[in-house]
């Protein structure tokens, strides 16, 4: 077997080896600088204190017209104009669906005549009545004749009254083929059309109050204890997103509700320019007493997503905190867990704050 290979191989190995010692060293005359260490950050600091805060009970809801009716006929009758449609705004008064009102008509003029004529003989039994008083003084004729006089008179009188009845049903029934509005509102159907029959009792139009509209909340039997009437209710519906509206308490509820354990109460909603909507689903809250609750800087909490973190200087060095906010005020938030009272927290963190970085105060505020 020949040598030479294997002794090739081994000088090249040692040559590289060699070569990579070489590299290693430090070039004649050089010398190597040490690492220096990053500057420490300038912050400021404020520490986390208590200071009052609005407390407020997040429910959900409902939204209901302040009055809302199935308004129905009170008379029988074919429709002959249906004079309203869906959606169209309408005033108490107005009429909403007319029906034959012939009959009716006839009716009353028959009330009227016959009124008339009771009228008539009323009159004469009260002349005569009169015209034979100075008899009966003088016994000229006998006092059971003048009091039969006095008797056509007060069945005469009866007649009358009787006679303005039945011409004021009269007139009744013939309004009442007219189906008039009882309050201001938004047509939300209209059930009948033109040559339909209705009796009475038949519901003809849907009609909802929308100008005050209520809101029909559910709160827990827990949180009972912080309701009461003239409270301000603040939410917000998905078809309006973006926008805040405002409601007052108005009616609280007698009792909680065995089947879900809730009150409802109602708050009172003022929609002049129809926004909202009856049906609406809405999401709210109610203000509660205010209540002292630690707070820091808003400026001092960091959010990416849904963390958020501040950062609280100890010994000269940044400690990460993981935060749980509630509240804010004006330029504060409620911190409810990861801070303590008196915890030093940076108000302006920048890019190079992080957990364990040296800092140099420079306020404290």
């Amino acid at each position: 077997m020949n040598p030479l290979p294997y002794l090739c191989l081994a000088a090249l190995a040692l040559a590289l080896v060699g070569c990579s010692h070489q590299a290693a060293e430090p070039p004649v005359g050089s010398t190597v600088k040490p690492v220096e260490e990053a500057p420490p950050l300038e912050v400021t600091v404020q520490p986390a204190e208590p200071q009052a805060m609005p407390r407020f009970l997040r429910v959900t809801g409902e939204l209901k017209g302040d009055h809302e009716a199935l308004v129905a006929s009170n008379a029988a009758g074919k429709v002959v104009e249906a004079a309203v449609e869906r959606g169209m705004a309408v005033k108490k008064g107005s009429v909403l669906i007319k029906l034959d009102d012939r009959s009716a008509r006839l009716s009353l003029q028959e009330a009227e005549a016959t009124l008339a004529e009771t009228k008539l003989k009323t009159e004469w039994q009260n002349r005569e009545l009169a015209r034979n008083e100075p008899l009966a003084r003088t016994k000229a004729i006998s006092d059971a004749d003048y009091q039969r006089f006095k008797v056509d008179v007060a069945a005469a009188e009866a007649g009358l009254a009787a006679a303005v009845a039945r011409r004021d049903q009269a007139q009744k029934a013939l309004d009442d083929t007219q189906i008039r509005a009882p309050f201001d509102g938004t047509v939300a159907e209209r059930l009948t059309e033109a040559g339909e029959y209705v009796s009475t009792s038949s519901q003809v139009v849907n009609l909802v109050a929308t100008q005050t509209l209520r809101l029909q909340l559910y709160i827990p039997e827990t949180a009972v204890g912080g309701i009461q009437q003239g409270q301000k209710v603040e939410f917000m519906v998905p078809a309006r997103p973006g926008r805040n509206f405002t409601g007052v308490v108005k009616h609280v509820g007698a009792s909680v509700r065995e089947s879900a354990r809730d009150l409802i109460i109602e708050a009172e909603v003022a929609n002049e320019d129809q926004q909202l909507k009856p049906g609406m689903f809405a999401e709210g809250r109610l203000l509660l007493p205010e209540e002292k609750v630690l707070t820091v800087p808003l400026t001092a909490v960091k959010t990416e997503g849904p963390t958020r973190r501040v950062f609280v200087v100890k010994d000269g060095q940044v400690v990460e905190r993981l935060v749980e906010v509630g509240e804010t005020r004006g330029d504060r938030v409620e911190i409810r867990q990861g801070v303590v009272a008196g915890d030093m927290v940076i108000v302006s963190p920048g890019p190079g704050a992080a957990d364990g970085a040296k800092v140099k105060l420079t306020a404290q505020l």
